[in-house]
């Protein structure tokens, strides 16, 4: 079959991480169909990354939060 372009993958570190948030996001700001991206993902080109920054919130947080918003 057709070789792929390996060129989209060079592009995405320089996409802003709030364009790189979903598939359809980076899709539409590197100009290819996100079903390029997809395949791209299912043969390990390219990973899925989370990061959870925020820890679960302790009770003393969690009222103060509700405090908070009702003033």
């Amino acid at each position: 079959g057709r070789k792929g372009k390996d060129n989209v993958l060079s592009q995405i570190p320089t996409i802003p991480l709030n364009r790189r948030s979903t598939l359809r996001s980076l899709a539409r700001a590197l100009g290819v169909s996100h079903t390029t991206l997809y395949q791209k993902l299912k043969l390990r080109k390219i990973r899925r990354h989370s990061n959870r920054l925020k820890p679960s919130l302790k009770e003393k947080n969690k009222r103060e939060r509700i405090e908070f918003c009702i003033s």
